[in-house]
């Protein structure tokens, strides 16, 4: 077993979370990568780390699940892959759910300033990519390996700040698992969400548009009023 564990400092402080429940997470975190992710170790090995029952284990994933604090992808005749979230305030756990005091007090930082214009707008570009992330992380095409939620949310903020639009990069990731399904892509294949918006992939999903079987570009090239496509495909 590893002398180390990564889990959320929110746990800690988390009143609604036993002792009993936390120790099953400290267990988990113990098998993590460095992301928190990757764990594959079954029930009574996870017991016997935390020296508990399986049964006690069983019951607590669900808890920590449901409080955001974990995530599991089952996998058909194999152990559960289990993902440590460790920033459990961007999926529903909140500071205000855990008393309002997180118990440490960050050093003040430019960052950090109310009156830093900067900063507000970085903080508005990462609340749209959450919102983005959200919206597509259940449909998303699984894989083997979990996706990891923080990675996510800062490719689609770097997509956001380089002017995409938040609807275009949710349709992108729907057609994407269209293609996934069609094509019967395995799961080991497919990109994390997190390559798919930092590579680009995302930019070859489009929905083509056609007016009497022919693309705008297909207009503009013909000397056509491209005026006259945009009216017919928003009438």
């Amino acid at each position: 077993m590893s002398y180390l564990c990564i889990i959320p400092a929110a746990a800690v402080a988390d009143p609604d979370l036993t002792d009993t429940q936390v120790r099953v997470l400290c267990a988990i975190g113990t098998f993590t990568n460095r992301l928190g992710g990757n764990v594959w170790a079954s029930v009574d090995t996870l017991a016997k780390s935390c020296n508990l029952n399986p049964r006690t284990v069983q019951r607590a994933v669900p808890v920590l699940i449901d409080r955001g604090y974990l995530r599991g992808v089952p996998r058909v005749g194999r152990t559960t892959l289990y993902e440590v979230v460790l920033q459990p305030t961007e999926r529903g756990v909140t500071q205000e759910s855990l008393g309002g005091d997180m118990g440490v007090t960050p050093p003040p930082t430019q960052l950090s300033h109310p009156n830093d214009k900067k900063n507000d707008k970085q903080n508005e570009s990462k609340a749209v990519a959450r919102n983005v992330c959200n919206s597509i992380w259940d449909m998303y095409p699984k894989r083997d390996t979990p996706h990891l939620y923080p990675p996510a949310v800062r490719a689609i903020t770097e997509c956001l700040d380089d002017g995409a639009e938040p609807n275009r990069l949710i349709s992108a990731a729907f057609l994407y698992a269209d293609e996934v399904r069609r094509k019967q892509i395995e799961p080991r294949y497919v990109k994390t969400i997190h390559k798919f918006y930092a590579d680009g992939a995302w930019e070859h999903y489009t929905q083509i548009v056609l007016v009497y079987g022919r693309t705008r570009e297909e207009w503009a090239r013909s000397g056509q009023d491209v005026a006259e496509f945009d009216r017919l495909v928003s009438a």
